[in-house]
């Protein structure tokens, strides 16, 4: 029942348009892998009764052929009486295909030349994830986000894992063979070091901060040349006026956040508040506006709850608020 809610919520994420277009392919990735089927189909079915789409004419023909796609040979014997069952919400896989446009199954040019079987990680909020790679390399996947990564490295010329949302990584060193996480706006490539990825398709700029060694950071905007960080620095690219900054900051900072610290230094209230919803799985409602242009550095230790936090912002900022289930009213 777990690993259902788990997979439901993935797809809900997918339908409610909070992946980006690189998000599309890892959908389309993750998906297609045999992992799940049963989970899969039968979240699939969920949203199809909670939904108004209809079938049309063409829903048959749309069914078969993402059928090939989907499920192998063994697999999709096994599935035959399930898939009659479930039938009906053959419109919803269509939608999939019109939605994303470019998922993994539509667009060659993102498959490896050799085979590579992929494993994926989805970190639902309120959540955190340590995950070990198959080279020893170690990630810290925060909550929201979905992490994509070979389940093998041998036959790959480098170490690439595909990235929505936010991660933390410590990176085994291999010159043979280079590290590159690869998100919507932002390619990462690393030897030997400790950084992390800020890539959340809601966000308005994508972020990478180094702790220990180097990195080569590649925007995939025309016109802007990569850049090498030094450690304690951090890049961020504005995804709205499509501008690279460099600066400095205390990468130690993200080191404590690894162990359950919540530290914001000059951030934006309504980034603030994002994070806030990620860490503690509840909806925010507030007026951006009142608190647009405003700026806050704040530290939360690991064994604040929810409520701690906004005492201390109403303290901090002055604000007002009611708590309704897994709903917050700020005033």
């Amino acid at each position: 029942m777990e690993e259902n809610n788990k997979t439901k919520q993935v797809m809900r994420l997918y339908f409610g348009k909070h992946f980006s277009r690189y998000g599309h392919i890892l959908f389309g990735r993750w998906l297609k892998a045999e992992d799940e089927g049963v989970e899969k189909l039968e979240a699939l079915q969920d949203l199809w009764e909670e939904s108004e789409t209809e079938v049309t004419a063409s829903t048959y023909n749309d069914w078969n052929a993402l059928q090939k796609h989907l499920i192998t040979e063994p697999f999709r014997k096994r599935m035959i009486p399930l898939y009659r069952q479930v039938f009906k919400y053959a419109a919803i896989i269509a939608l999939v295909l019109m939605t994303a446009g470019t998922t993994y199954w539509a667009t060659d040019r993102f498959k490896p030349v050799r085979h590579v079987e992929m494993a994926q990680i989805f970190v639902p909020y309120g959540e955190s994830k340590e995950v070990l790679l198959p080279d020893g390399s170690k990630v810290w996947v925060d909550a929201g986000s979905l992490l994509v990564y070979p389940k093998d490295f041998t036959d790959t010329e480098t170490r690439t894992v595909y990235l929505t949302g936010e991660a933390a990584f410590s990176v085994r060193k291999n010159p043979e063979q280079p590290f590159i996480v690869k998100t919507t706006y932002l390619d990462v490539q690393a030897l030997g070091t400790v950084f992390s990825v800020e890539a959340y398709p809601s966000d308005s700029c994508s972020m990478a901060t180094l702790e220990e060694g180097s990195i080569l950071v590649s925007v995939n905007d025309e016109g802007i040349e990569p850049t090498i960080l030094k450690p304690d620095q951090q890049l961020i690219y504005s995804h709205t006026t499509h501008t690279v900054t460099v600066h400095a900051v205390d990468a130690s900072i993200y080191n404590m956040e690894r162990n359950g610290y919540l530290i914001f230094e000059n951030i934006q209230f309504n980034r603030l508040m994002a994070s806030l919803e990620r860490k503690f799985n509840v909806t925010i409602h507030y007026n951006s506006q009142k608190y647009a242009g405003e700026y806050y550095n704040v530290k939360f230790s690991p064994d604040e709850t929810l409520e701690d936090v906004l005492n201390v912002l109403r303290q901090l900022v002055g604000i007002r608020y009611t708590v309704k289930g897994r709903v917050v009213f700020i005033n």
